[in-house]
């Protein structure tokens, strides 16, 4: 009975270290499939303003070279409501480029830790990023080094997780040590 308690608790040692490395290694597939999301949703952000400002220039008969700052000014003068949804959609186009910015600038290894806090404490068009790629994203392995590294690291925390859990189970089950003897 003993042989198969330990054979039990090997083998979901052993699962438990196996899952962990395939979930671990997912972590920069997903920060590259944010950072195209990221880039996708930029793009499109910059085509609405670019879109925006030219239908402004032909509405108000602007000249073409009129800059999207001499567009916005003009409609803060004649559709405040306009120009505030012109800046707002500037201030998100920002804040993405700002997000992909700062995945690009970091190396592949880093990429994965500096995706997490979109995911948990991300704001406004970011965080909307975040959650669509989350959703979006086909779980694969990669053969890479951060791959590797991460899934190596989820393997030992893994393996240590469940391992912490199986003392925890047994504890109550484990024999007392027998009282000293006197003489």
């Amino acid at each position: 009975m003993r042989f198969l308690g330990r054979w039990l608790g090997q083998s979901l040692t052993l699962a438990a270290g196996i899952l962990a490395l395939a979930l671990a290694a997912q972590a920069p597939g997903f920060a590259e499939h944010y950072m195209a999301a990221l880039e996708q949703r930029a793009q499109e952000q910059r085509a609405d303003i670019a879109g925006r400002v030219d239908v402004a220039r032909r509405f108000y008969s602007l000249p073409d070279n009129a800059d999207a700052r001499a567009v916005l000014l003009h409609l803060t003068e004649r559709e405040p409501a306009n120009a505030a949804s012109l800046r707002q959609s500037a201030q998100r186009l920002a804040a993405l480029e700002a997000a992909y910015g700062r995945l690009t600038a970091a190396s592949p290894l880093l990429r994965p830790l500096l995706a997490v806090p979109a995911l948990t404490i991300g704001n406004g068009a970011v965080a909307d990023v975040a959650d669509s790629a989350l959703a979006t994203y086909t779980p694969r392995l990669p053969l890479s080094l951060p791959a590797l590294v991460y899934g190596i690291a989820g393997l030992f925390l893994g393996v240590l997780l469940a391992e912490a859990l199986a003392s925890l189970a047994q504890a109550p089950f484990r024999r007392a040590a027998p009282p000293p003897r006197p003489w």
